[in-house]
């Protein structure tokens, strides 16, 4: 099975090559939160007042920015180190103790395959043909003819 791995120099550059384009993956182009993905008007009929709608526009947008910035400052650095601490154990687990575990186990169980057939030839294969032997000369025929049963049973 072969990976593609991403090349992280290719976006360092694309990165710097356009400082603006902080997502060169595009993992959050379902984040759409300019105020017209936010708040719209959808007609003529539900117009707020133009210098409503402006001043609303740039009260939602500075608003958003600060926040953000301020989560950031206060909340983005310590959640990155916990982000980076989380998956520099998860790669630590997955190279050094789950692949090495899951590369034993599918050896183990390939070469337990080995004796498995090894015994189902040996010994259930012969059981399972001598009892097919066994039944191969029964023979059901249907008749019309009513048998009488000396005994029968009332249920």
């Amino acid at each position: 099975m072969s990976a593609t791995y991403l090349d992280p120099n290719q976006y360092q550059s694309s990165a710097m090559s356009d400082p603006d384009n902080r997502d060169p993956l595009k993992i959050n182009k379902h984040l759409q939160l300019d105020f017209f993905n936010v708040i719209a008007e959808p007609d003529a009929s539900a117009y707020s007042f133009e210098i409503f709608h402006k001043v609303s526009h740039q009260v939602y947008h500075y608003t958003k920015v600060f926040i953000y910035r301020l989560l950031t400052v206060l909340l983005g650095l310590p959640l990155m180190l916990c982000w980076g601490l989380i998956f520099g154990t998860y790669t630590f687990l997955m190279i050094w103790i789950a692949v090495p575990a899951r590369q034993i186990t599918r050896t183990y169980i390939g070469e337990m395959g080995v004796y498995v057939h090894a015994i189902c030839d040996a010994v259930i294969g012969p059981i399972h043909r001598s009892m097919g032997q066994m039944f191969s000369n029964i023979r059901v025929s249907l008749s019309r003819e009513n048998i009488h049963i000396g005994k029968q049973m009332d249920i």
